[in-house]
């Protein structure tokens, strides 16, 4: 017998946002909470957020730089070193401007910028962009 959860879970998209900002974080899973067919998770610790990428499988990873401690970018320098940047679609979740710094990340091997602030509409085109076609 199938149950109604686990036949959206397998048309669904996993999400992992990695973020420090709590109130962010929570703004992202309380909107994300009315769709059942995205598996949100939330990670607001760098190390705790790099072991998650490393060790399962995201369709979108939305992944701020500015962390205290352990960056953004020191997850994606141990990304790198692992060899396993390019195969995660992870997207920078930022309020940066500095250009310099986008282009140093995609050549690291992530796959764009997503810009604090943002809308609602902007986080479900985003979503719908990496969600798995099956």
């Amino acid at each position: 017998m199938f149950y109604l959860e686990e036949i959206v879970r397998g048309f669904g998209s996993r999400l992992l946002v990695v973020d420090d900002n709590e109130e962010i974080t929570e703004a992202i899973t309380d909107y994300l909470s009315t769709d059942q067919t995205i598996d949100c998770e939330v990670i607001n610790d760098g190390p705790q957020g790099l072991e998650r990428i490393r060790n399962d499988k995201f369709d979108l990873i939305l992944l701020d730089i500015a962390m205290p401690d352990f960056s953004g970018w020191d997850i994606l320098e141990s990304l790198k070193n692992y060899g396993i940047v390019e195969s995660k679609n992870i997207v920078i979740f930022t309020a940066s401007s500095d250009h310099k710094l986008f282009d140093e990340m995609k050549n690291a091997g992530i796959k764009e910028i997503f810009k604090k602030p943002f809308s609602i509409e902007q986080l479900t085109e985003l979503i719908e962009k990496y969600r798995p076609r099956r």
